[in-house]
Parts: structure tokens; C-alpha cells; sequence
């Protein structure tokens, strides 16, 4: 049936349109048009309405298609039943010319009643196809089948194959995300153990008053403080990433001097650089301008970047801090001397708890790096690595924003490794 209530009506009117014009056209009186034409299309109505209500009876009892292409072909014939009698009942015509006529009618119905036989087939073949096709929606590897058949068929069987390939990369993601708890419940179980351990030997030594002097309570009482710091950052890194994964988080611009912000991170960093014999530099313009930004959030990237390049550089090498602007946008690079990252390994460095070498992961939980890229693309901004000048350069670029452009975006961070 069509989808436009008009059309119907629109096919009956053409039909009537057609036999008047070619009753006028023979020559029959208006009269007797009026009087045949009326009764067929009363008969042919009624004939259509007796059809409608038997094709409802065979739906509800889920019959086959090619059943209701039967019925289709019974009501025409109908119809054509239903002409003839209007016919000779109006127009008296010979019984013998009748009778001819009833005679060829049988054949033509069971010529219909073929054809539409084999064309309920077809379309229940098409039919069949599409289900078998749906069936294999939530196989392990994506279904793909060519099912011929008319326009309808075919943009079914289309929508089909690419809900497929939509719940296939559903259905891996999935498993990735799975793969990623069972790595996070790991690497944290891991990263949990070693300062708890730490800690309930040192607490169980104080509690036995293990600690002769002052000195060594001291001591004691300052490697406590260390593994707390220590599990408290590791609970903030997971608080902060969990909250950039799930969208929780709004960013807050506001104008900022990132010159005068590059310069406070590198003060911070300073003394543990100089500590470990690697020397921090910065080449940066003397009117770098303001940049609306989320002050806090890119202060933790770019002290999660400077951390993460002090951790890999070996003594007597340097960590360079260079920033360039444009009009469309703020570029900050962080270059180290780690000794670079094998290429294949490249895309996964900001991955959550990927450390690369294991030999050189130190006390970062892995969480760093992705943490830096949440927040930079809450800015709509980039962060990407390359291997440059036998190290690593982290680039930055986050675009430029009128003050008090509105960003509902997240927030984190915390330092990590390669």
C-alpha cells in the first residue's frame, strides 16, 4: 500500500478517467456509461474492501508472502468478474457471447495466479535474505551479504550492513575498554603495593618503637610522608582521568600571560632538575599575548611535560621549553634528550599507564601523558610526540580565544612517562 493516502485514490480516478473515455470514444450513450460504469465501480469497491479485510485476517495469522500476492491476484480477477456481470446485467448481452468470455476468464486468472505465485516467492526470498542477514548482526565478525531485489529490499539490506560495521566498532571498543580496566585494576593493584608495603614497615616499626633516636624517626616519618604524597597523586591522577573520560569536568578561561605561566612551571621544576644534573631552557618571545585558557588545566600539562622530560633525560642533558604564537592559535613545544621512542610505539604514548620501558618507567603511574591530552582537546586543541634531536618533542597548539569565550569542557592532570 502506499505511504501517500492520496495515491490510491489517485489510481481508481485514472481507471474510472480512462473507461469513460474510451466508452465515449466508442460511442456508448451517457446513459448507459453512467449505468455500467457505476455498478463496476460500485462492484470493484466492494470487491477491493472484501480484499483488504481478508489480507488483515492472513497478516495477523502471519501468513506467506506469497499467499497475499495470491490474494492480490483473486480480487483483480474479482474485479474483472464483477465488470463483466455489471455488464451483462445492464446491457443484456448475448448469453453465447457471455459464456465465451467466462470461459477465457479462468485461464487468465490462473496466468495471474502464476505470476504472482512466483513473484511472492521472489519477494519472499528477498525477505528471507534480509532476516538471514539480521541474524548475523551480533556474529563475531561483520555480515556481509548481497541481497538483490526491489529499491525498498536493497536500502533495508544497506541499513543492515551498516548497523553491522556500527556494532562491530561498538563490540571492539567495547572489549578495548574491558582490556583497559583489566590493564588500570592491574597497574594500579601494582603501583598500590610497593608504598603500602613501605608504609606498614615503617608504621609497624614506630609502633614497636624500633626507632632509637630522633634521627632515625625522622626518617621514618619522612619516607611515610613520601609514599602518601605518593598514593595521594596516584588518586588524584585516577579521580582526574576518570572524570575527563566520562565528560564531568568544566574548564574555566580565563586571560592568560602563557610566558608568565611557562616561567612559574619552570621555577617549580628547577631545583629536582638541577638535582638530577638536567638543565632546563626557555626560548620563548618577549610578547607572547594572552590567551584565554583554562589557567590551572595548562599549567598541569605543561608541568605533567616538563616532569615527564626530566624523568627521561639522563644527567648533563636538557629539557627545552619553546613556545610561538599565531593569530589562530598558541604553540608550546617541551623537547627532551630521552634518547627517543621507537616509531611503532609512537601513537600509544598517550595512552593511559603505557610507560614504554619498563627499565626506565620510574615512580609515574602512566597516567600523565593521557591526562596532558584530555585537557588539551578540552581546549580544542592538539597535543601530539615525534622523535626529534635524539629525543622527544611534545607539541601543543591550542587555539586562540576571545576572554570570556564559554568552554564546558574537562579538566586533569598529573606527570607520566614514555
Amino acid at each position: 500500500m502506499s505511504r501517500r493516502p492520496a495515491a490510491p485514490a489517485a489510481a481508481f480516478g485514472a481507471g474510472l478517467a480512462g473507461s469513460v473515455a474510451v466508452a465515449l470514444r466508442a460511442g456508448v450513450s451517457a446513459r448507459d456509461v453512467a449505468v455500467i460504469l457505476g455498478l463496476t465501480a460500485a462492484g470493484g469497491l466492494a470487491v477491493t474492501a472484501a480484499g483488504l479485510a481478508v489480507e488483515v485476517w492472513l497478516r495477523r495469522r502471519r501468513s506467506a508472502v506469497s499467499r497475499l500476492s495470491l490474494l492480490s491476484t483473486v480480487v483483480t480477477a474479482a474485479a474483472v468478474l464483477v465488470a463483466l456481470a455489471a455488464v451483462a446485467v445492464s446491457m443484456l448481452v448475448n448469453q453465447h457471447d457471455l459464456a465465451i468470455v467466462l470461459a477465457a476468464l479462468p485461464v487468465a486468472v490462473g496466468t495471474g495466479a502464476l505470476y504472482g505465485i512466483l513473484s511472492g516467492r521472489r519477494v519472499a526470498a528477498d525477505l528471507e535474505a534480509l532476516a538471514a542477514l539480521a541474524r548475523q548482526l551480533d556474529a563475531p565478525r561483520r555480515p556481509w551479504a548481497r541481497v538483490d531485489g526491489p529499491a525498498e529490499v536493497q536500502t533495508v539490506a544497506e541499513t543492515l550492513t551498516q548497523a553491522a560495521g556500527r556494532l562491530a566498532v561498538a563490540r571492539q571498543r567495547e572489549q578495548d575498554i574491558e582490556a583497559s580496566r583489566r590493564d588500570l585494576v592491574a597497574w594500579v593493584s601494582h603501583d598500590l603495593r610497593t608504598p603500602l608495603t613501605s608504609l606498614r614497615a615503617a608504621a609497624e616499626a614506630l609502633a614497636d618503637d624500633m626507632a632509637p633516636d630522633e634521627a632515625t624517626r625522622r626518617r621514618y616519618l619522612t619516607s611515610l610522608s613520601a609514599h602518601v604524597e605518593r598514593l595521594s597523586r596516584l588518586v588524584d591522577d585516577l579521580f582526574e582521568l576518570s572524570q575527563i573520560d566520562a565528560g564531568a569536568l568544566t574548564l574555566r578561561p580565563e586571560p592568560t600571560d602563557l610566558g608568565e605561566l611557562i616561567a612559574e612551571v619552570l621555577d617549580r621544576f628547577t631545583p629536582g632538575a638541577e638535582a638530577v644534573g638536567v638543565r632546563l631552557d626557555l626560548q620563548i618571545p618577549e610578547q607572547f599575548g594572552v590567551v584565554c585558557v583554562g589557567r590551572e588545566q595548562i599549567g598541569r600539562v605543561l608541568a605533567n611535560l616538563v616532569a615527564n622530560g626530566i624523568r627521561h633525560t639522563p644527567p648533563g642533558g636538557r629539557v627545552l621549553i619553546s613556545a610561538q604564537g599565531t593569530s589562530q592559535a598558541a604553540l608550546l613545544r617541551v623537547a627532551d634528550e630521552c634518547g627517543g621512542i621507537p616509531q611503532a610505539a609512537l601513537p600509544r604514548v598517550f595512552d593511559p599507564l603505557w610507560r614504554g620501558d619498563p627499565a626506565r618507567s620510574g615512580d609515574g603511574a602512566g597516567l600523565g601523558l593521557a591526562i596532558a591530552r584530555g585537557l588539551v582537546e578540552a581546549h580544542g586543541g592538539r597535543i601530539e610526540v615525534a622523535n626529534a634531536g635524539g629525543g622527544c618533542e611534545f607539541t601543543v597548539r591550542i587555539p586562540r580565544r576571545p576572554a570570556g569565550d564559554p568552554a564546558d569542557q574537562p579538566e586533569g592532570g598529573d606527570s607520566d612517562g614514555h
